[in-house]
Parts: C-alpha cells; sequence; structure tokens
C-alpha cells in the first residue's frame, strides 16, 4: 500500500531564506459551514464565532475567520482532533471541509505588509479601516486572497490557494522594498 501523502511546502524547491516573508507551514484549516440562520451554532459546537463579517475571533492557538454569513476558515497550529469537533458539527447539521493541503498561509510584519500590499491589492489597509482582529477576502495581483490582520497587530497572514502559492511569494518579494 503506498504511504499516505504528506505535507510539504508550496516552497521546498526554493532555495534561499527569507526574514520578511514566511511561510507558516502544517496549519490546521478548516472551512466551516453552519447550518443557516442558526445564531447558537457556536455554542453548540463549542466555539466562539464571530457574528460579523470580516471579524476574528480567538481562542487559545485556535483562530475563526468569518467569510460569509454562516461560513468561518478555523486555523491552528494543532492539528489535534479538537476535541470531537467533527462530531459535534455533523451533530449540529454543520459541515467540516479540511483545506489544510489547499491552501498556502504566508506571514509578514503588519507595518511593511501595509506597503507592500498597497501595490497589488485594493483594501484599505490603514490601521483604522483594517485593525486588528479583521480579515477581508480580496484579490492580489489577480489572485484570490484572505487576509488576517492578527489580533496582536503586529502581523498579517496571507491565505491563498496552494497552486498560487509561489507566485504570490514571489510577487511579495518584488513588491517588498530594497533589504
Amino acid at each position: 500500500m503506498p504511504d499516505p501523502l504528506t505535507r510539504q511546502s508550496a516552497l521546498a524547491a526554493r532555495s534561499g531564506s527569507d526574514d520578511l516573508i514566511q511561510e507558516r507551514t502544517g496549519l490546521w484549516i478548516q472551512r466551516l459551514y453552519a447550518p443557516d440562520r442558526e445564531a447558537d451554532f457556536g455554542d453548540k459546537i463549542g466555539l466562539d464565532l464571530p457574528g460579523q463579517a470580516n471579524h476574528v475571533s480567538q481562542d487559545k492557538d485556535l483562530h475563526a475567520l468569518w467569510v460569509a454569513p454562516w461560513e468561518w476558515l478555523l486555523v491552528s497550529e494543532a492539528t489535534a482532533n479538537r476535541d470531537g469537533l467533527a462530531a459535534r458539527v455533523a451533530a449540529s447539521g454543520g459541515a467540516l471541509s479540511d483545506l489544510s493541503h489547499a491552501r498556502m498561509v504566508l506571514r509578514l510584519a503588519a507595518e511593511p505588509a501595509r506597503d507592500i500590499l498597497a501595490k497589488g491589492c485594493p483594501l484599505d489597509l490603514r490601521p483604522a479601516s483594517f485593525p486588528p482582529g479583521h480579515c477581508a477576502q480580496s484579490v492580489l495581483a489577480n489572485v484570490g486572497i484572505l487576509l488576517h490582520h492578527l489580533g496582536d497587530g503586529a502581523h498579517m497572514d496571507i491565505y491563498t490557494a496552494r497552486s498560487y502559492g509561489r507566485f504570490i511569494h514571489a510577487w511579495l518579494n518584488d513588491a517588498a522594498p530594497p533589504a
């Protein structure tokens, strides 16, 4: 029987290191779908889910990013079973889709990220318009992204389809000021 697929960095074949743009690997990434108009869905499954568009909630290492009405992206560095979360979601009429292999996540310091992203992303990333603890879907260099300004205010994570990961990484490096 063949070995199961193992996770590999989307940038594995790339040489060199990069201090400005860091790939976050080994993340547990799930798309959570709730039954329509169930305001107490988060309580039923034991998660604090943001109820407002483009907001993020955090419980220890688990981030819940609002991506659409009744849909969230759950992200964690821990890949454990999450104490039966899948079973609680299914029992409550929701669904989880594993996107761990399908997404690439790049982390940048927030201050240089604003200037770099302004060159190819139409979002208003000024702190007053895009404060910590918020997320937004947009495009970067004509590629769909989800941008997350972490609650500590120090970093931004860029989520994109894995197939575009190398392109987005190269674009960010090209747009960054010279070192």
